[in-house]
C-alpha cells in the first residue's frame, strides 16, 4: 500500500513538473500576444525610423494598429497620429520633416502629412475616389499617385449585367482600373497623366511608382485590362513630365513589374522571369534607357530577389532567399557577397538612408520579429525593439534543417521543429506543415503554428518541395507541368528519411497544409494512402481545371500552370495530375476548412474532397467560414482555424499531456 502511494506521489510530481513545462510552452493563446511589424522606413538623415505595429484584439475581433516613430540612438518610441482613422501606407516626406499617410475618408482614402514639430496633420489630397498608392518627388515639390477609376452607372437601373473576362467566378461586377495622377507637393494642380484605357492595376496586382532622381520622369506598370487573370501581362512605361511623352520602357510585351529608376537615373530596374518563362525565378533586370540594352543583374546570384538598393560605392543590394532564410546580398561587378546578419535567421523588409544606415525586420529561430539596425554593412545588427520579449520566458522548440535526395537530381530541404525538451530516446508523432504558393518557402525563423504544434509533443516537418523559391531556379522551375507527382515525391522521400530516425513514430504521421499546401495534402493522402494517420486540408484545390477557370489567377501563367488544359490533349493530363484522380483510394481521417468566398482557391475543391471522403466512409469534417478572402484573417476565426487544426490532429496522434493524464487515470 505504501509503495503504491509513493508511486502515485511520484506520478503527481512528474505530472506537475510536466504540466508546468507545458504551460511554459508556446500555445495558440500566445499568438494573441504577438506584435506584428510592417511599413518600416528609415528617415532621410538615418536618425529615426517609422513603422506600423498590429496586435490582435479578441474582444473587437480586429487588429489594433499604431504608427510608431523610433529614435534610433535612444530607442525611444513615440506613437503618432493616434487620432487618424484607417491609417495606412506611412512614408517619410523627401526632406524628413513630416510623415505622410493615407486615411480613409468618406469617398475613399485621402493623403495627409503629419508635421513632426507641430504634431498636426494636414490634408494634401482629398480625392473623389481611392488614393491607392503614392510617392513623393525627390525634391518634395510633387507627388505622384494612383486613383481608382469610377464605375459607370448602367443605362437601365434594373440591368446590372457585365462582361466577364479573366476573373474569378465569385465576381458580380466588372473590374475597375486605376489611373496615374500628379500634383504639387501641397496637393494643388492635380493632373491625370495616363489615358482612359490605361490601367496600372488589376484585381490582383498594383504597380509600384518610381521617380527618376532628377524628378523629371515617372515609371509604372501598365496592364491590358484590370482583370486579375491578366496580372502576368504587365508592361513597364515611362512618363516624361516635361514633354508629356508616355512610352514603353522595353520591347518586352508582358511579365514586367516593379520598375524603379537606378541611382544615377540612366537605367530602369524591374522584375521579370528568367528568360521570360513564367515558371522560372523572377530576376531583377536592368534596361539602359539610352541604348535599350537589357541585362539580368541577378542571374549569377540564382536566388529569388527583391528589394533593390544602391550604395555610395556603386554596389547593388538585394534581399534574396538563400536555402534556409532571407538575407541581403551585395553585388558589385562580378563579385557577390552576403551581408552579415549575426544570429538572425531571416530578414524581412529593409530600408536604407542615403549614407548607408539600415533598419530591417528579422526573426531568430526561437524568437519572433523585431526591428534591427546596422550603421553600415559591416556592423553587427542592433536590436531596437522588444515587442515580443515574452517569448524569452517560454520553453521553445528548437529548429533544425534537413536535406535529402529526391529524383531528377534534385535535393529538397525542409525545417524541423522539435518539441521542447526533445529527447532522442523517445518516439514522437510527425506532423507535416506544408507551405502554400507553391512559389514560397519554409525558412528558419519563429513560426507560431509550428511552435504550438511542437508543444503538443510532435515533431513538425515543413518540407520545401520543387516549386519552392529558396533553392534556385532549377529547383523552382522543376514544378512546371508537374504540379503533383514531382512535388509529392519530394515530400514523401523526406518523410521516408525521417521514418528511419529512431525518435519518429512511423505509426503516427499526419499531413496538413493550406492552399497549395492543401493541394499537396489532398494529393498525398490519395497517392500514398497507407502512410498517414490524419490530415488537415485547408482551402484545398483538387482539380486543375477549377484552378485555371474559376479563381482570380484564372488563365494567368505561373509555376506549374504554363499551358491551358483545354487545348490539344491537355485535359487528360490535367485530370491525371490533379488530386481528384486518386480520390477513390482515400482512407485518411481528414479535416477540411475553407472560406465560402475564397477567390484564390474556390470552395468547389473542398466540396469535392468532402464528398469523396464521405462516400468512401472515411472520417471527415468540413468547416466553412463565411465571407470573402483566402484565409480567415480576423483574430477570432484565425484562432478557430488552428484550434480545430491542432485539435483534429490531437484526436489521432495524442499529445504529451493527454498521454500523461491517461497514465494517471489508469493508476
Amino acid at each position: 500500500m505504501k509503495l503504491k502511494i509513493h508511486f502515485i506521489l511520484l506520478l503527481l510530481v512528474t505530472f506537475s513538473l510536466k504540466s508546468w513545462s507545458q504551460q511554459n510552452t508556446f500555445t495558440l493563446e500566445d499568438v494573441n500576444r504577438l506584435t506584428g511589424i510592417s511599413s518600416l522606413q528609415i528617415s532621410p538623415d538615418g536618425k529615426s525610423a517609422i513603422f506600423m505595429t498590429s496586435n490582435r484584439n479578441m474582444s473587437t475581433n480586429r487588429f489594433d494598429r499604431s504608427l510608431i516613430l523610433l529614435d534610433i540612438s535612444s530607442k525611444k518610441q513615440t506613437k503618432i497620429a493616434e487620432d487618424v482613422k484607417g491609417l495606412s501606407s506611412p512614408s517619410w516626406t523627401s526632406d524628413g520633416s513630416a510623415i505622410s499617410f493615407l486615411s480613409r475618408g468618406e469617398s475613399g482614402r485621402d493623403l495627409y502629412t503629419y508635421d513632426l514639430k507641430t504634431g498636426e496633420s494636414e490634408l494634401i489630397l482629398d480625392a473623389e475616389e481611392d488614393v491607392t498608392r503614392y510617392n513623393w518627388s525627390p525634391d518634395g515639390n510633387g507627388v505622384a499617385y494612383f486613383v481608382r477609376d469610377k464605375r459607370e452607372e448602367p443605362e437601365n437601373e434594373f440591368n446590372d449585367s457585365f462582361e466577364v473576362g479573366s476573373i474569378d467566378y465569385l465576381r458580380d461586377k466588372s473590374s475597375l482600373g486605376m489611373s496615374v495622377w500628379v500634383a504639387d507637393g501641397n496637393g494643388e494642380n492635380t493632373k491625370r497623366i495616363t489615358p482612359e484605357d490605361f490601367t496600372v492595376a488589376t484585381g490582383l496586382s498594383t504597380s509600384s511608382i518610381s521617380w527618376s532622381p532628377d524628378g523629371n520622369k515617372l515609371a509604372f506598370t501598365k496592364y491590358p485590362t484590370p482583370n486579375s487573370g491578366d496580372s502576368d501581362l504587365g508592361k513597364n512605361f515611362i512618363y516624361d513630365l516635361k514633354t508629356e511623352e508616355l512610352r514603353p520602357a522595353t520591347a518586352n510585351t508582358q511579365r514586367e513589374s516593379s520598375p524603379i529608376f537606378s541611382a544615377d537615373g540612366k537605367s530602369l530596374v524591374y522584375r521579370y522571369p528568367k528568360d521570360g518563362f513564367p515558371s522560372n525565378m523572377v530576376d531583377l533586370h536592368q534596361v539602359n534607357l539610352e541604348t535599350g540594352e537589357i541585362q539580368n543583374i541577378t542571374r549569377s546570384l540564382n536566388k529569388a530577389s527583391s528589394g533593390i538598393r544602391w550604395t555610395e560605392d556603386g554596389s547593388t543590394l538585394v534581399r534574396a532567399l538563400d536555402n534556409w532564410g532571407a538575407s541581403i546580398f551585395k553585388l558589385k561587378d562580378d563579385e557577390i557577397s552576403k551581408v552579415s546578419l549575426g544570429s538572425l535567421a531571416s530578414i524581412g523588409g529593409y530600408s536604407m538612408s542615403s549614407d548607408g544606415k539600415m533598419v530591417f525586420t528579422a526573426t531568430k529561430k526561437d524568437y519572433p520579429v523585431e526591428v534591427y539596425y546596422k550603421k553600415d554593412l559591416e556592423a553587427d545588427p542592433v536590436q531596437l525593439t522588444s515587442f515580443n520579449s515574452f517569448v524569452k520566458d517560454l520553453n521553445i522548440g528548437q529548429q533544425e534543417g534537413l536535406e535529402w535526395p529526391s529524383n531528377k537530381g534534385l535535393t529538397p530541404n525542409g525545417i524541423l521543429t522539435y518539441p521542447p525538451d526533445f529527447n532522442t530516446a523517445k518516439k514522437y508523432p510527425l506532423v507535416l506543415l506544408i507551405h502554400g504558393g507553391p512559389s514560397s518557402a519554409s525558412l528558419f525563423g519563429f513560426n507560431p503554428v509550428a511552435q504550438a504544434m511542437a508543444a503538443k509533443g510532435w515533431i513538425v516537418f515543413q518540407p520545401n518541395y520543387r516549386g519552392s523559391t529558396n533553392l534556385g531556379n532549377e529547383f523552382q522551375s522543376a514544378i512546371s507541368k508537374d504540379p503533383s507527382e514531382g512535388p509529392g515525391h519530394d515530400v514523401i522521400t523526406g518523410v521516408n528519411v525521417l521514418k528511419e530516425k529512431a525518435y519518429v513514430d512511423e505509426n503516427k504521421i499526419a499531413v496538413s497544409g493550406w492552399s497549395y499546401g492543401g493541394w499537396m495534402t489532398s494529393w498525398l493522402i490519395g497517392r500514398y494512402p497507407e502512410v498517414w494517420t490524419a490530415a488537415v486540408a485547408g482551402a484545398a484545390p483538387v482539380d486543375f481545371t477549377d484552378m485555371y477557370s474559376l479563381n482570380d489567377l484564372n488563365r494567368m501563367r505561373r509555376h506549374a500552370i504554363v499551358e491551358s488544359p483545354y487545348v490539344d490533349d491537355n485535359l487528360d493530363w490535367a485530370y491525371a495530375n490533379s488530386p481528384i484522380s486518386n480520390f477513390s483510394k482515400l482512407k485518411t481521417p481528414t479535416l477540411i476548412m475553407s472560406k465560402t468566398g475564397d477567390y484564390r482557391v474556390t470552395i468547389t475543391g473542398s466540396y469535392k474532397l468532402y464528398g469523396a471522403l464521405r462516400d468512401n466512409d472515411v472520417p471527415v469534417e468540413f468547416i466553412a467560414y463565411p465571407g470573402p478572402g483566402h484565409f480567415p484573417s480576423d483574430p477570432v476565426r484565425y484562432q478557430d482555424v488552428y484550434t480545430r487544426w491542432i485539435g483534429w490532429l490531437e484526436n489521432y496522434l495524442g499529445s504529451d499531456d493527454s498521454e500523461l493524464k491517461a497514465t494517471l487515470e489508469d493508476r
